[in-house]
């Protein structure tokens, strides 16, 4: 159970920033001890914090770190979807084209290449 508890407090930071940029960043396993043994010193700080144009944040960098690979694996995912959508749409280019070749070749002027020009001229002679 305390094995766990400091494995939990390992994953947590303790940032604070101004303007933009980080001034300290704290693990948790040393932020915690430090709130046990000043817990006025870290009051003091907290109120002061924002006063001096500082953010405290406390952060969960196991956490965050799940979410960016969760991030890129869905950037992986959306980038192969799009790459056999590409090659689909390609392949669907390539089939008209080819289609439409072999329909010009059948359906030519000359009926004798037409199945249906053969139909009408054996028509014309039995009537």
């Amino acid at each position: 159970m305390v094995r766990n508890f400091i494995d939990d407090l390992a994953g947590y930071r303790v940032k604070v920033e101004r303007e933009g940029k980080e001034v300290v960043n704290i693990p948790g396993i040393l932020a915690l001890p430090g709130l046990l043994v000043a817990p006025k010193m870290s009051l003091v700080g907290m109120i002061a914090a924002p006063l001096l144009g500082c953010s405290v944040r406390v952060e969960n960098a196991k956490k965050e770190a799940e979410a960016a690979k969760r991030a890129e694996a869905e950037k992986k995912a959306q980038d192969a979807a799009d790459a056999i959508l590409d090659m689909a749409k390609k392949t669907v280019r390539t089939i008209e084209k080819e289609f439409s070749k072999a329909w010009e070749s059948v359906s030519a002027d000359d009926p004798e290449g037409c199945p249906e020009g053969k139909e009408n001229e054996d028509d014309s002679t039995k009537a």
